[in-house]
Protein backbone atom coordinates (compact mmCIF):
# COMPACT_ATOMS: atom_id res chain seq x y z
CA UNK A 1 0.00 0.00 0.00
CA UNK A 2 1.73 3.41 -0.99
CA UNK A 3 1.59 5.84 2.02
CA UNK A 4 1.87 9.71 1.44
CA UNK A 5 3.42 12.24 2.96
CA UNK A 6 1.71 15.81 3.70
CA UNK A 7 2.66 18.75 1.57
CA UNK A 8 3.08 22.17 2.76
CA UNK A 9 0.33 25.10 2.03
CA UNK A 10 -1.68 25.78 -1.12
CA UNK A 11 -0.11 29.22 -0.64
CA UNK A 12 3.61 27.56 -1.16
CA UNK A 13 2.66 25.27 -4.28
CA UNK A 14 1.14 28.68 -5.63
CA UNK A 15 4.56 29.83 -5.92
CA UNK A 16 5.70 26.67 -6.67
CA UNK A 17 7.38 28.04 -9.60
CA UNK A 18 9.38 30.19 -7.66
CA UNK A 19 10.31 27.29 -5.21
CA UNK A 20 13.47 25.84 -7.20
CA UNK A 21 15.25 29.16 -7.28
CA UNK A 22 17.64 30.45 -4.38
CA UNK A 23 17.35 33.39 -2.51
CA UNK A 24 19.99 35.87 -2.89
CA UNK A 25 23.10 34.71 -0.43
CA UNK A 26 23.92 38.12 0.78
CA UNK A 27 21.54 40.38 0.07
CA UNK A 28 21.49 43.86 1.15
CA UNK A 29 19.19 44.43 3.93
CA UNK A 30 19.00 40.84 4.10
CA UNK A 31 18.58 38.44 7.43
CA UNK A 32 18.86 35.05 8.75
CA UNK A 33 16.56 32.32 10.07
CA UNK A 34 17.29 29.65 12.14
CA UNK A 35 14.94 26.56 12.71
CA UNK A 36 15.43 23.68 14.98
CA UNK A 37 12.25 20.85 14.59
CA UNK A 38 10.76 20.57 18.24
CA UNK A 39 7.80 18.75 19.86
CA UNK A 40 5.21 21.24 21.02
CA UNK A 41 6.72 21.48 24.55
CA UNK A 42 10.07 22.74 22.67
CA UNK A 43 11.80 19.76 23.00
CA UNK A 44 14.06 19.00 19.83
CA UNK A 45 12.98 16.80 17.59
CA UNK A 46 16.41 15.10 15.59
CA UNK A 47 14.62 14.80 12.29
CA UNK A 48 16.68 14.89 9.64
CA UNK A 49 16.35 15.91 5.50
CA UNK A 50 13.27 17.28 6.00
CA UNK A 51 12.57 19.90 3.29
CA UNK A 52 11.51 23.50 4.64
CA UNK A 53 10.48 26.81 2.47
CA UNK A 54 9.79 30.30 3.67
CA UNK A 55 7.30 32.02 2.34
CA UNK A 56 6.99 35.76 2.62
CA UNK A 57 4.14 38.43 1.82
CA UNK A 58 3.47 37.01 -1.70
CA UNK A 59 6.34 34.45 -2.93
CA UNK A 60 8.68 31.78 -1.35
CA UNK A 61 11.56 33.17 -0.31
CA UNK A 62 13.78 30.47 0.97
CA UNK A 63 13.93 26.85 0.95
CA UNK A 64 16.12 24.69 3.52
CA UNK A 65 16.50 20.81 4.87
CA UNK A 66 17.04 19.85 8.36
CA UNK A 67 20.43 18.30 9.05
CA UNK A 68 21.03 15.42 11.19
CA UNK A 69 20.30 17.40 14.24
CA UNK A 70 16.70 18.58 13.17
CA UNK A 71 17.84 22.07 12.35
CA UNK A 72 18.43 24.05 9.04
CA UNK A 73 19.29 27.64 8.25
CA UNK A 74 17.98 30.11 5.93
CA UNK A 75 20.50 32.82 4.95
CA UNK A 76 19.84 36.49 2.12
CA UNK A 77 16.55 36.26 3.15
CA UNK A 78 15.08 39.92 2.16
CA UNK A 79 14.32 42.09 4.87
CA UNK A 80 12.30 43.69 6.27
CA UNK A 81 9.76 41.03 5.76
CA UNK A 82 7.15 38.79 7.88
CA UNK A 83 7.75 35.25 6.91
CA UNK A 84 5.93 31.81 7.62
CA UNK A 85 8.32 28.70 7.93
CA UNK A 86 6.39 25.38 6.89
CA UNK A 87 7.66 22.07 5.98
CA UNK A 88 7.40 20.37 2.75
CA UNK A 89 8.16 16.42 2.98
CA UNK A 90 7.98 14.86 6.54
CA UNK A 91 9.64 11.26 6.36
CA UNK A 92 7.78 8.35 8.30
CA UNK A 93 8.04 8.48 11.92
CA UNK A 94 7.79 4.74 13.14
CA UNK A 95 4.25 3.56 11.50
CA UNK A 96 3.26 6.84 11.62
CA UNK A 97 4.36 10.57 9.99
CA UNK A 98 4.67 13.75 11.62
CA UNK A 99 1.60 16.66 10.65
CA UNK A 100 2.66 19.70 8.98
CA UNK A 101 4.31 21.82 10.78
CA UNK A 102 3.90 25.38 10.51
CA UNK A 103 5.96 28.45 12.40
CA UNK A 104 4.09 32.66 10.72
CA UNK A 105 4.77 35.60 11.54
CA UNK A 106 8.43 35.91 11.62
CA UNK A 107 9.92 38.96 11.85
CA UNK A 108 12.97 38.93 10.03
CA UNK A 109 15.15 42.02 9.58
CA UNK A 110 18.24 43.04 8.15
CA UNK A 111 22.00 42.00 9.64
CA UNK A 112 19.95 39.96 11.73
CA UNK A 113 19.31 35.97 12.29
CA UNK A 114 16.06 34.74 14.05
CA UNK A 115 15.85 31.53 15.97
CA UNK A 116 12.59 29.60 15.59
CA UNK A 117 11.10 26.74 16.03
CA UNK A 118 8.44 24.49 13.95
CA UNK A 119 6.57 22.18 16.28
CA UNK A 120 5.27 19.35 15.06
CA UNK A 121 2.30 16.73 16.12
CA UNK A 122 1.97 13.12 14.67
CA UNK A 123 -0.64 13.19 12.21
CA UNK A 124 -4.10 11.40 11.56
CA UNK A 125 -4.30 8.42 8.67
CA UNK A 126 -7.22 7.93 6.19
CA UNK A 127 -7.58 4.87 4.60
CA UNK A 128 -10.09 3.06 2.30
CA UNK A 129 -9.94 1.46 -1.03
CA UNK A 130 -11.78 2.19 -4.49
CA UNK A 131 -13.48 0.36 -7.11
CA UNK A 132 -13.96 0.49 -10.99
CA UNK A 133 -16.16 -1.06 -13.69
CA UNK A 134 -14.19 -4.39 -13.61
CA UNK A 135 -12.98 -4.00 -10.02
CA UNK A 136 -10.25 -2.63 -8.13
CA UNK A 137 -9.26 0.32 -9.45
CA UNK A 138 -5.39 0.35 -9.45
CA UNK A 139 -3.09 3.55 -10.46
CA UNK A 140 -5.94 6.23 -9.28
CA UNK A 141 -4.88 9.50 -8.13
CA UNK A 142 -6.08 10.65 -5.15
CA UNK A 143 -5.82 14.41 -3.16
CA UNK A 144 -7.22 14.71 0.09
CA UNK A 145 -8.00 18.40 0.73
CA UNK A 146 -8.11 20.14 4.09
CA UNK A 147 -11.17 22.42 3.55
CA UNK A 148 -10.38 24.20 6.78
CA UNK A 149 -6.55 25.07 5.58
CA UNK A 150 -6.41 24.21 1.89
CA UNK A 151 -3.57 21.94 2.85
CA UNK A 152 -3.37 19.46 -0.61
CA UNK A 153 -2.10 15.53 0.16
CA UNK A 154 -1.66 13.46 -2.82
CA UNK A 155 -1.04 9.87 -3.42
CA UNK A 156 -2.21 6.71 -5.58
CA UNK A 157 -4.16 3.46 -5.44
CA UNK A 158 -1.78 0.21 -5.42
CA UNK A 159 -2.71 -2.89 -7.28
CA UNK A 160 -5.84 -3.68 -4.63
CA UNK A 161 -7.60 -0.50 -5.27
CA UNK A 162 -6.26 0.68 -1.97
CA UNK A 163 -5.20 4.23 -0.92
CA UNK A 164 -3.26 5.77 2.70
CA UNK A 165 -2.68 9.21 3.84
CA UNK A 166 -0.82 9.57 6.15
CA UNK A 167 0.48 12.74 8.38
CA UNK A 168 -2.47 14.43 8.17
CA UNK A 169 -3.41 17.64 10.31
CA UNK A 170 -6.12 18.22 11.69
CA UNK A 171 -9.69 19.37 9.57
CA UNK A 172 -12.63 18.65 6.89
CA UNK A 173 -11.14 17.06 4.34
CA UNK A 174 -12.76 16.19 0.91
CA UNK A 175 -11.26 13.05 -0.32
CA UNK A 176 -11.63 12.75 -4.33
CA UNK A 177 -10.38 9.72 -6.69
CA UNK A 178 -9.29 10.07 -10.31
CA UNK A 179 -9.98 8.20 -13.09
CA UNK A 180 -7.80 10.57 -15.29
CA UNK A 181 -6.54 14.26 -15.56
CA UNK A 182 -10.06 15.61 -17.15
CA UNK A 183 -12.94 13.07 -15.91
CA UNK A 184 -14.78 14.15 -12.90
CA UNK A 185 -13.61 12.73 -9.40
CA UNK A 186 -15.59 10.58 -7.05
CA UNK A 187 -15.27 12.69 -4.31
CA UNK A 188 -16.37 11.89 -0.28
CA UNK A 189 -15.33 13.63 2.82
CA UNK A 190 -14.15 12.80 6.77
CA UNK A 191 -13.07 14.59 9.59
CA UNK A 192 -9.73 13.84 10.89
CA UNK A 193 -7.70 15.18 13.96
CA UNK A 194 -4.05 15.42 14.64
CA UNK A 195 -2.37 14.29 18.08
CA UNK A 196 -3.62 16.56 20.28
CA UNK A 197 -1.12 16.02 23.56
CA UNK A 198 -2.21 13.16 25.00
CA UNK A 199 -4.82 11.89 22.72
CA UNK A 200 -3.66 10.26 19.99
CA UNK A 201 -4.02 10.66 16.21
CA UNK A 202 -7.21 9.86 13.94
CA UNK A 203 -7.26 6.08 12.14
CA UNK A 204 -9.98 6.58 9.43
CA UNK A 205 -10.63 3.39 7.64
CA UNK A 206 -13.35 4.78 5.14
CA UNK A 207 -16.05 2.17 3.33
CA UNK A 208 -15.14 1.40 -0.18
CA UNK A 209 -15.89 3.56 -2.86
CA UNK A 210 -16.87 3.60 -6.87
CA UNK A 211 -15.32 5.52 -9.67
CA UNK A 212 -15.33 5.38 -12.78
CA UNK A 213 -14.24 7.93 -16.02
CA UNK A 214 -17.38 9.81 -15.18
CA UNK A 215 -20.09 10.05 -12.87
CA UNK A 216 -23.18 9.85 -14.72
CA UNK A 217 -25.25 11.58 -11.92
CA UNK A 218 -24.45 13.90 -9.09
CA UNK A 219 -26.89 15.22 -6.98
CA UNK A 220 -25.69 17.85 -3.71
CA UNK A 221 -28.01 19.55 -1.04
CA UNK A 222 -27.34 22.55 0.39
CA UNK A 223 -28.52 24.83 3.12
CA UNK A 224 -29.77 28.14 2.43
CA UNK A 225 -27.65 29.82 5.29
CA UNK A 226 -24.92 27.75 4.30
CA UNK A 227 -24.47 26.82 7.82
CA UNK A 228 -23.71 22.84 8.96
CA UNK A 229 -26.95 21.15 9.21
CA UNK A 230 -27.43 17.73 11.35
CA UNK A 231 -30.47 16.84 8.98
CA UNK A 232 -28.11 16.48 5.65
CA UNK A 233 -25.36 14.30 7.76
CA UNK A 234 -25.97 10.83 6.42
CA UNK A 235 -29.26 11.96 4.66
CA UNK A 236 -30.79 9.18 1.68
CA UNK A 237 -31.03 10.14 -1.39
CA UNK A 238 -33.12 7.95 -4.16
CA UNK A 239 -33.35 8.84 -7.89
CA UNK A 240 -36.07 6.96 -9.44
CA UNK A 241 -36.14 6.48 -13.35
CA UNK A 242 -38.88 8.36 -14.78
CA UNK A 243 -40.03 6.01 -17.25
CA UNK A 244 -38.97 2.84 -16.31
CA UNK A 245 -39.60 3.19 -12.19
CA UNK A 246 -36.59 1.77 -11.37
CA UNK A 247 -34.73 3.55 -8.04
CA UNK A 248 -31.30 3.78 -7.28
CA UNK A 249 -29.99 5.37 -3.44
CA UNK A 250 -27.27 6.17 -1.51
CA UNK A 251 -26.26 8.47 1.25
CA UNK A 252 -24.29 11.55 2.29
CA UNK A 253 -21.32 11.78 4.26
CA UNK A 254 -22.14 11.56 8.08
CA UNK A 255 -19.90 14.72 8.47
CA UNK A 256 -21.61 18.00 10.01
CA UNK A 257 -21.12 20.54 6.58
CA UNK A 258 -23.25 23.08 5.22
CA UNK A 259 -23.44 21.09 1.32
CA UNK A 260 -23.48 17.55 0.86
CA UNK A 261 -23.13 15.57 -2.25
CA UNK A 262 -24.43 12.07 -3.36
CA UNK A 263 -23.00 10.47 -6.89
CA UNK A 264 -24.58 7.49 -8.85
CA UNK A 265 -23.64 5.32 -11.92
CA UNK A 266 -27.41 4.58 -13.32
CA UNK A 267 -28.60 4.38 -17.01
CA UNK A 268 -29.16 7.43 -19.10
CA UNK A 269 -32.21 9.44 -18.26
CA UNK A 270 -34.64 11.51 -16.62
CA UNK A 271 -34.94 10.66 -12.65
CA UNK A 272 -37.04 12.40 -9.87
CA UNK A 273 -34.59 13.45 -7.11
CA UNK A 274 -35.83 12.40 -3.41
CA UNK A 275 -33.93 13.97 -0.28
CA UNK A 276 -34.67 12.09 3.14
CA UNK A 277 -33.24 13.91 6.12
CA UNK A 278 -32.04 13.07 9.43
CA UNK A 279 -34.42 13.10 12.46
CA UNK A 280 -32.91 15.25 14.87
CA UNK A 281 -33.50 16.14 18.48
CA UNK A 282 -35.22 19.42 17.36
CA UNK A 283 -36.87 18.15 13.77
CA UNK A 284 -37.95 14.65 12.56
CA UNK A 285 -36.78 13.31 9.35
CA UNK A 286 -38.88 14.79 6.27
CA UNK A 287 -39.02 13.65 2.65
CA UNK A 288 -38.34 16.34 0.16
CA UNK A 289 -38.00 16.66 -3.76
CA UNK A 290 -35.94 18.11 -5.72
CA UNK A 291 -38.34 20.99 -7.30
CA UNK A 292 -38.29 24.41 -9.75
CA UNK A 293 -40.56 26.73 -8.11
CA UNK A 294 -40.18 29.74 -9.10
CA UNK A 295 -37.41 28.76 -12.08
CA UNK A 296 -34.82 28.14 -9.18
CA UNK A 297 -33.63 24.26 -8.25
CA UNK A 298 -34.54 23.54 -4.76
CA UNK A 299 -35.97 21.04 -2.40
CA UNK A 300 -39.53 21.22 -1.84
CA UNK A 301 -42.35 19.09 0.03
CA UNK A 302 -44.98 18.66 -2.24
CA UNK A 303 -44.34 15.23 -4.30
CA UNK A 304 -45.97 17.25 -7.40
CA UNK A 305 -43.71 19.71 -7.30
CA UNK A 306 -40.90 17.56 -8.24
CA UNK A 307 -39.03 18.00 -11.35
CA UNK A 308 -37.38 15.44 -13.38
CA UNK A 309 -33.17 16.32 -14.04
CA UNK A 310 -31.42 14.81 -16.53
CA UNK A 311 -28.14 12.23 -16.59
CA UNK A 312 -26.62 11.39 -19.69
CA UNK A 313 -24.15 8.40 -20.00
CA UNK A 314 -20.69 9.31 -20.07
CA UNK A 315 -21.02 13.00 -19.02
CA UNK A 316 -21.03 15.00 -15.87
CA UNK A 317 -24.33 15.83 -14.68
CA UNK A 318 -25.03 17.94 -11.15
CA UNK A 319 -28.16 18.64 -10.20
CA UNK A 320 -29.38 19.95 -6.54
CA UNK A 321 -30.17 23.02 -4.51
CA UNK A 322 -31.05 24.09 -1.01
CA UNK A 323 -33.19 22.86 1.65
CA UNK A 324 -36.47 24.88 2.44
CA UNK A 325 -35.63 27.67 5.61
CA UNK A 326 -37.55 25.76 8.21
CA UNK A 327 -35.43 22.26 7.29
CA UNK A 328 -31.96 23.90 7.38
CA UNK A 329 -32.00 25.42 10.90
Amino acid sequence: MRLITGTTLVVALTAATLIGLAPPASAAGSGTIAVQLAAPDGTAIRLADVQLAAIGTDAVVGNATTDSDGTATFTGIPAPDTVTVTTRVLPPHGAQTYAPGLRADIAVRGGSTVSVTVPLVIGATVQGGVVGPTGPAAGRLMYAWNEDTSQVFRTSTDSAGRYRFVGLSTGRYRIEAYASGTASPAVWKTRVYQQRGSLPASQVTLSQHYAHSDYDLVVFANTASRTPSAQLSGASVVVTNAATGASFSTRFSTMLDSEQTAQFQIPSGQYAVELRTTATTVAPARVLWLGRPGGVYQYVDDRAQAVPVKAAFGGFNGWGGALPEGVSR
